[in-house]
């Protein structure tokens, strides 16, 4: 009896030492998996070496061989509960090969275990797809879902480069939508890299994505509510976005996010786009008499640390609030940071940003010339030669910014009247701004044409502290009104309400020339912000511009040097000058 007991504990170590065998690595080096792996090893070394010792059919033996067993079997299953959350993508070797296949996974794994969330971990390597997140698919949660570019080892790769998404002849799988019905094209023409629609937590890091017919990487929800949309809580970290035809880094009706650590370029519009902030009510306006605000309790969204260059604008935002754009650089774009209020998203207008500690510097680049090797989708009107442009703003801080290098304004303020047929019920108008303890022209180094416009219509703005080797300059107008009236130099003014400040003035000379009015030519005066916006076509604006060349800047031991569009000729602008009056082109 004990020489066969001893075989059946021969053949039950044998089968431990099958099951509980040191586990090579799994399928990450993962912190926590590591420390699970190192657990289970340890685990499964302790019962190989208790079951031996039960062949000699001791009790106590037997008895340790089946507590460490029980142990042995926790600790893997705790790692392979641990290792579970990862998705992993590669173009060969991995169980999936596309980043679509993983998000799907991840989706229906989440759904099923929802105190967890998932990450899609995506190798080296390029990968042709159109990746659709889409938060109201049913039987899918994404609710904190990571979308990572990894090492081969799976830890997060810090090489953003490695990792790229190609949107030239790129598909969308439209099985991810939750429109998609049998007998629907399950496939179309990819027009973002990823895009993540009414989701909440959603992260995409350590990546490349460019080609795209639109979008690189893009969170929103709808703004109809009946749609009952959410998007909030998004992280954008170590993205590099390129050569797309609208935006890079692109947010549109969340609540609060973070767009850091990215670079972008070569883009229709923006590197980063943050519109159409949403409020607590869908029916909320800055023209109530209280002035209550758009969110009762603010979620902020923060871009920090990004280098935008090469874009028609670095950053805009058609309606954003909430947003802090700081240490960051925005350079060689034809504006820098564009805050703007359109009648074409919800929630108007623009206002509660701060912008401060950014190097903001040459955007003057041309996108309006026909070789500027752009292709822009902004359209006609919008100035170049702009540091920060606050087009409409309510309540936004600009400060401690170095501002230089800039051929028309480093920092500009004005209105979109509805007088003049910009915006419908005045939305647009320039309220309660702040510049305060900007640097302008790098030491005079690198001057701007002019430090400071602000159109003279709205109130409640500032100018304070600002500083640069000479006096700062400021925009005269025409000299009817005072300077001192156009710019306050204390901060900050008294707060003004939308419904007592209007968003024209026709008499300082600096929204509009009132002697082109008849006929409507406000072109023909290039100071002032409708006769730079009215110029056509829209590269005459550099006519209005000091073309001067720019010094390098070296900042965390890299050089930067400026870039322009070949410059209008000084014959287009004699042309210009001696056009007839009235003028039909």
């Amino acid at each position: 009896m004990k020489q066969r007991l001893g075989i059946i504990v021969g053949v039950l170590a044998a089968f431990l030492l099958g099951t509980f065998a040191l586990a090579g690595p799994a399928s990450a080096v993962d912190p926590g998996t590591a420390k699970l792996q190192k657990q289970s090893n340890k685990a499964a070394k302790k019962a190989k070496s208790a079951c031996k010792k039960a062949k000699k059919g001791n009790a106590k033996a037997k008895k340790n061989c089946k507590k460490a067993k029980k142990a042995a079997k926790k600790a893997k299953s705790k790692l392979n509960s641990y290792n579970a959350q990862f998705f992993d993508v590669c173009k060969h070797g991995c169980k999936y090969n596309t980043i679509q296949k993983g998000v799907d996974a991840a989706g229906k794994w989440k759904n099923k275990n929802k105190s967890r969330n998932a990450t899609v971990r995506v190798q080296p390597g390029t990968y042709k797809e159109g990746v659709l997140v889409h938060g109201k698919r049913t039987g899918y949660n994404f609710k904190g879902l990571t979308i990572e570019g990894v090492t081969k080892g799976h830890l997060p790769n810090s090489n953003a480069r490695a990792v790229i998404l190609e949107g030239d002849g790129a598909l969308t799988d439209m099985k991810a939508s939750p429109n998609w019905r049998p007998g629907d094209a399950t496939t179309q023409a990819a027009q973002n890299a990823i895009e993540g629609v009414s989701t909440v937590g959603l992260k995409m890091e350590n990546m490349w994505a460019r080609h795209y017919l639109n979008n690189t990487f893009f969170v929103h929800a709808s703004n109809v509510e009946a749609d009952k949309e959410y998007c909030a809580d998004y992280t954008m970290d170590n993205l590099v976005s390129s050569d797309t035809r609208a935006y890079g880094l692109f947010a549109r009706n969340c609540f609060g996010g973070k767009i850091i650590n990215s670079e972008g370029w070569g883009h229709g519009d923006s590197t980063v786009y943050i519109g159409e902030t949403p409020c607590d009510s869908y029916t909320w306006s800055n023209k109530d008499e209280v002035n209550e605000p758009c969110q009762a309790k603010p979620k902020w969204t923060l871009v920090k640390n990004i280098k935008a260059w090469g874009n028609p604008l670095g950053y805009s935002g058609t309606n954003s609030k909430y947003v802090k754009i700081t240490d960051s650089m925005w350079f060689n774009n034809g504006a820098g940071i564009v805050p703007n209020t359109l009648d074409s998203e919800k929630f108007e207008p623009t206002g509660d940003l701060i912008i401060e500690n950014n190097d903001i510097m040459w955007n003057n680049y041309n996108y309006y010339q026909p070789d500027s090797g752009y292709n822009n989708v902004i359209g006609n009107g919008n100035p170049i030669g702009v540091g920060v442009m606050l087009y409409g703003s309510d309540g936004v801080t600009v400060r401690n910014n170095n501002i230089f290098g800039h051929e028309k304004w480093g920092a500009a303020a004005f209105s979109g009247p509805d007088l003049f047929g910009v915006n419908d019920g005045d939305d647009a108008k320039n309220m309660n701004n702040q510049f305060i303890g900007n640097k302008m022209g790098r030491n005079g180094e690198d001057n701007n044409a002019i430090d400071f416009f602000n159109d003279a219509s709205g109130g409640g703005n500032c100018w304070a502290d600002n500083t640069a080797s000479g006096p700062v300059t400021f925009a005269p107008g025409n000299g009817s009104v005072p300077l001192s009236t156009i710019y306050p130099g204390s901060c900050p003014q008294p707060e003004v309400l939308n419904q007592n400040v209007t968003a024209h003035n026709l008499g300082a000379g600096l929204q509009v020339n009132t002697a082109f009015l008849s006929p409507q030519e406000p072109w023909r005066d290039l100071t002032t912000i409708f006769g730079v916006a009215e110029v056509r076509p829209s590269q005459l604006q550099e006519c209005g511009m000091t073309l001067v060349s720019h010094p390098s800047y070296t900042k965390d031991g890299k050089t930067y040097e400026s870039q322009s569009a070949p410059r209008v000729t000084a014959q287009e602008c004699t042309d210009l000058e001696n056009r007839p009056s009235p003028w039909n082109p």
